[in-house]
């Protein structure tokens, strides 16, 4: 079984494709020009990508083979005269050259995160909401239980943004999701996205429920893995309750007085239930610490170890939220893109690593799919 990677930078997608060895790699780049800030596969095989525009706005394209892509004619959108938080204006509208934010009106200004699951399309947005497509992105509708949250009002944004960056769904059960908010924190709905609760107990909210993204294996949902602004945290029983699980993990002095370890991407390969996370020398520096790039991961989701074989000890780059995933083949393979735009692969694990892809553009996001 072969594997494909969509990985999406500042200026257009490097598609990267491999044998089952995952030990030689083709790259190809697509989608010039545009911010490819997500991508998603259904389960007809089709491929889909999240594009965005300082001029334009954020799109959404298409592909069957990874060769030809075309933008749908449709992407999420909020409908005219909703009010905007006043707070993601202010830091979305520093490039709002346009004046699309004059009126202060509540827009979509990028797509964070794009999920398939039970049929449907889910694309996580900012500003904060959550839409949906039941007829492969040809047209979208908002879920309007999240999107006009009884909290919504009290939501804050990040340094980023009021962004909701992660969702994930349950294999066995469709009516129960979840959508992480940066930092607004993390929601369930069990009813369909009727209703949603606020699943943070047990996480502080030093820095507004800053949550930086969530994994987990849809098929055992119940057990959470979370990167938080305050630290990692696990949670047993679908985010009802968190606890911090940073044994062996490095920690560092934040901005706000509090130590933990600090990071953004966190994924779980599923076959082996490992967690891996990408630590950063706090919220001051964001950056690994002496310069020694590192991932760590646990398999008894309560002790990390590091793992650096073919790693540089050099690098000061950092490793965005979406920008780390697993093809969840076995072994497992684990990839990562920095800021600076290299390209991290391992095929075992994590237990090594080799540098498959370097000079590109911001790498955005990463995802993987053996093909």
């Amino acid at each position: 079984m072969s594997v494909a990677l969509i990985v999406g930078t500042k200026k257009g997608a490097a598609i990267l494709t491999s044998d089952e060895s995952r030990r030689e790699w083709k790259q190809t780049f697509a989608i010039k020009g545009w911010s490819v800030t997500a991508s998603a596969r259904d389960d007809g095989g089709r491929y889909y990508a999240a594009i965005a525009s300082d001029v334009f706005g954020p799109a959404i394209m298409a592909s069957d083979d990874l060769n030809e892509w075309r933008q749908l004619e449709n992407a999420p959108r909020y409908q005219p005269g909703e009010k905007g938080n006043p707070d993601h204006i202010r830091i979305a509208g520093a490039t709002d050259f346009m004046g699309k934010y004059k009126d202060g009106a509540r827009l979509v200004d990028q797509i964070w995160v794009l999920h398939a699951a039970h049929g449907a399309l889910y694309a996580g947005v900012s500003e904060a909401g959550l839409f949906a497509s039941r007829d492969r992105g040809m047209t979208w509708e908002g879920v309007n239980g999240f999107n006009n949250h009884p909290t919504r009002a009290d939501w804050m944004p990040g340094f980023g943004g009021l962004g909701a960056h992660t969702i994930l769904s349950d294999a066995r059960d469709p009516a129960r999701m979840w959508v992480g908010v940066s930092a607004a924190g993390f929601f369930r709905t069990d009813d369909g996205g009727r209703t949603w609760s606020r699943k943070n107990d047990g996480v502080p909210g030093q820095t507004g429920l800053c949550v930086h993204h969530v994994a987990h294996d849809p098929a055992n949902a119940d057990v959470l893995f979370r990167q938080e602004h305050s630290g990692v945290y696990r949670s047993d029983d679908g985010g009802d309750s968190w606890r911090v699980i940073e044994d062996g993990l490095p920690v560092a002095e934040m901005s706000m007085g509090f130590r933990c370890s600090f990071g953004f991407p966190i994924v779980v390969d599923r076959k082996s239930g490992r967690a891996f996370v990408v630590p950063l020398d706090g919220d001051n520096f964001r950056m690994p610490r002496d310069g020694r790039l590192a991932v760590y991961s646990t398999g008894d989701g309560e002790h990390w170890e590091p793992q650096t074989r073919g790693l540089p000890s050099n690098c000061y780059a950092s490793v965005l939220r979406g920008a780390m995933a697993a093809d969840q083949l076995s072994p497992g393979g684990i990839y990562f893109g920095t800021s600076s735009g290299s390209l991290y692969a391992s095929n075992d694990l994590g237990q090594s690593w080799q540098e498959i892809a370097s000079g590109l553009p911001r790498v955005l996001s990463v995802e993987a799919y053996a093909t």
